[in-house]
């Protein structure tokens, strides 16, 4: 695979010369990761487990032991990104454990995650369904319910722009309680997600981070009012904004998608060049 600007890199080797290294995980009860624990397991927990793992992972790095042929990384910065629901997570892991020196919350609102519709009656029923907070209990909360009550799900997540065979094939089995799973989709959705949907549900946790923190929505996606996203960010001394236009919630099926991956991608270059006293170019 070659990149635009950068001809005859691999993949790997254009992420080196940048000095970016992705690593890609599932949250316990998601994807390929263990589901045995996806209707007992709290929204604590995952954030908990995903930080022990990305502590590991940091420790393998800095000890050359991550991945063959990768020397040891010397002085990294750890960036922390999450979409929709990682977006959630990686803003409570951020508060329970400071796992990150930056983070990036994607397609996720720290105040109300609310999926929009095409009318606003329907946006009001929407708005309306998700009432919880982080003390109700795991056996109340059901994915099966509350999705029947969402009056749409294509709107909120696919822009009439993109391929439709991606929207088909995003859609065809059920969404979210699936049937069958495309290649990049999760069969599961963990109950704690649920509440997550509730006003204000992590918006404690987001005045608890400390970091830089990147925010970043599609034209149309869950946060009724992104520029409003930083005021859950209270501690935090750097914030940015980013709306991607003609971008729905699922960001990477957007015709501008390339424009979301480029802005992480120098905002993350900055944030490191900044905490080393550098320019981001050097």
């Amino acid at each position: 695979m070659s990149f635009p600007g950068h001809e005859g890199y691999s993949e790997a080797e254009y992420h080196t010369a940048r000095g970016i290294v992705v690593v890609a995980y599932d949250h316990l009860g998601v994807g390929d990761s263990s589901l045995e624990l996806k209707d007992t397991l709290t929204i604590e927990q995952a954030a908990d487990a995903n930080s022990a793992f990305v502590d590991e992972m940091v420790a393998r790095f800095l000890a050359g032991t991550a991945v063959p042929h990768l020397p040891a990384i010397v002085g990294a910065f750890v960036v922390g990104a999450g979409q929709s629901l990682g977006g959630g997570v990686t803003i409570v892991m951020q508060s329970r454990n400071r796992t990150f020196q930056a983070i990036m919350a994607l397609g996720k609102s720290a105040l109300h995650t609310v999926l929009p519709q095409p009318t606003f009656e329907l946006f009001a029923v929407q708005r309306s369904i998700f009432n919880f907070t982080r003390t109700t209990p795991l056996d109340e909360l059901s994915v099966q319910l509350t999705s029947e009550l969402i009056p749409d799900f294509v709107y909120p997540f696919h822009w009439p722009e993109q391929p439709q065979d991606i929207t088909d094939a995003d859609m065809a089995g059920g969404y979210p309680i699936r049937h069958n799973a495309p290649r990049f989709g999760s069969m599961t959705v963990p109950r704690y997600a649920v509440a997550m949907m509730s006003p204000a549900f992590i918006t404690p946790d987001a005045g608890r981070v400390e970091v830089p923190v990147l925010i970043a929505c599609g034209e149309r996606d869950v946060s009724p009012d992104i520029r409003r996203e930083p005021t859950a960010f209270i501690n935090s001394n750097d914030i940015s904004v980013f709306v991607v236009p003609r971008m729905a919630h699922m960001h990477n099926f957007a015709p501008t998608r390339q424009r979301l991956w480029q802005r992480t991608a120098d905002w993350m270059l900055m944030q490191a060049a900044a905490a080393a006293g550098t320019s981001p170019t050097s």
